[in-house]
């Protein structure tokens, strides 16, 4: 990994973590084994690229000293996506034993805790995103996007169309549909809900979240490739799960080479993307460099 972002993925996660110590601590007898639950997902390794991605834009717009201010925020989206994690790995879904290394919550625990802590992961992630110390309105907006991103139209819909691929054409529409909403959104609201909670202008905001989709569906892309090419160890989940449950995938698609060479046209789109916005940031140019040499 580029010293340079591995540097500031270590810093921001240290303190996403040490936030996420706090929220999680509580002394009530009969909420204490669900707030476990919920927290073994939480806790099980990650990087926090999405946080870090809501602090450092937040860094860009608002200065370097607002960084304990996005940091609601930052957790907030952190629950939302171990959330979508849990749930994606239940038997009637992905089915998947690990996730990060560590036995998947439903594996550790039951199903009915891993369903009912992905459930609470939730509501606690819109609770917290509440307690961001900006305008009312700013908030408000800020979480509307974030919700849109992840519900109905959002992540879950790219969910339900990956699960249940058998209503729909296996094309390249139905590829994009689902990589888009299951992976990118998430990413894109991360871009923009620093711009939407300081306030700054929608043409501005629609920047940086169409700068994030394109980001996210590269991530997905390069996750599509390490499906094949990582082994278990090195994913921290089941690798080959795509191919073996018949997935529609770039992989599946398009096969290993073509998804190598659209990967390398998306980064030089976002590279373009990125000269256009007139963005000389050293943090976005190497957190792409990162995604690419993921897969080297």
């Amino acid at each position: 990994m580029n010293k340079g972002i591995s540097k500031v993925l270590l810093k921001d996660k240290a303190l996403v973590d040490k936030e996420l110590i706090k929220l999680f601590k509580t002394s009530n007898q009969y909420e204490k084994p669900l707030y476990e639950r919920m927290y073994y997902s939480l806790s099980a390794g990650g990087k926090r690229i999405r946080p870090s991605i809501i602090l450092n834009v937040g860094r860009m717009v608002a200065g370097d000293d607002s960084t304990s201010l996005f940091l609601p925020a930052a957790c907030s989206v952190e629950m939302i996506h171990t959330y979508s994690l849990i749930h994606d790995d239940l038997p009637s879904m992905d089915n998947d034993d690990f996730r990060r290394g560590i036995p998947t919550l439903h594996k550790k625990y039951n199903e009915s805790s891993a369903v009912l802590a992905g459930d609470a992961l939730f509501s606690y992630a819109i609770e917290t995103f509440l307690s961001s110390n900006f305008k009312s309105k700013n908030v408000l907006n800020a979480l509307t996007f974030l919700l849109k991103s992840i519900g109905p139209q959002g992540m879950v819909a790219g969910q339900f169309v990956d699960t249940e691929i058998s209503l729909y054409l296996r094309n390249l529409t139905t590829l994009n549909y689902i990589h888009h909403k299951k992976t990118a959104n998430l990413i894109s609201a991360c871009f923009a809900i620093p711009t939407l909670l300081i306030g700054k202008s929608k043409a501005l905001s629609d920047e940086f979240a169409e700068l994030g989709k394109s980001m996210g569906l590269l991530f997905q892309i390069i996750d599509d490739i390490l499906d094949i090419k990582s082994d278990s160890s090195t994913l921290g989940k089941t690798a080959g799960k795509d191919i073996e449950q018949n997935k529609l995938t770039y992989i599946t698609f398009f096969g290993q080479e073509k998804a190598m060479v659209i990967m390398r046209k998306e980064a030089d789109s976002i590279r373009k993307q990125m000269k256009d916005m007139k963005i000389k940031n050293i943090y976005l140019e190497n957190l792409l460099e990162y995604f690419i040499t993921r897969i080297n």
